[in-house]
């Protein structure tokens, strides 16, 4: 099964792509609704809860983000799959609060770019 919620800058996030599979959407409806979340939201909330990562339109979105994004989707299958998101950003939180990710921003980021490579 793929992991809904992952670590990433210290944060637990998902992102509109599995988001968008998940609750059965295309990702540019996703997109567009979030392009409204985002003005509606402000600034500061967008910011920091709806983290963009290039030019493909994939965001990452925390759990704050995520409980207002999915604010839009209706239906007792949608509830059940907030349900699930909102279990996963738990776990993931806890993941932070380990050790094991509480290593300074800076290392973690070239762990990341060795990663890549």
């Amino acid at each position: 099964m793929e992991k809904l919620v992952c670590v990433a800058h210290n944060k637990a996030v998902t992102n509109t792509e599995i988001i968008a599979k998940y609750f059965a959407r295309s990702h540019n409806e996703i997109i567009h609704a979030l392009r409204d979340l985002k003005r509606d939201c402000g600034a500061t909330f967008s910011k920091e809860n709806f983290i963009e990562q290039g030019s493909n339109d994939l965001h990452w979105i925390t759990c704050a983000g995520f409980l207002i994004l999915s604010g839009l989707f209706m239906g007792s299958r949608d509830a059940r799959f907030k349900i699930i998101f909102f279990d996963a950003f738990a776990k993931a939180q806890e993941e932070i609060s380990d050790s094991k990710h509480n290593i300074p921003q800076t290392v973690r980021d070239e762990l990341s770019s060795l990663h890549a490579i």
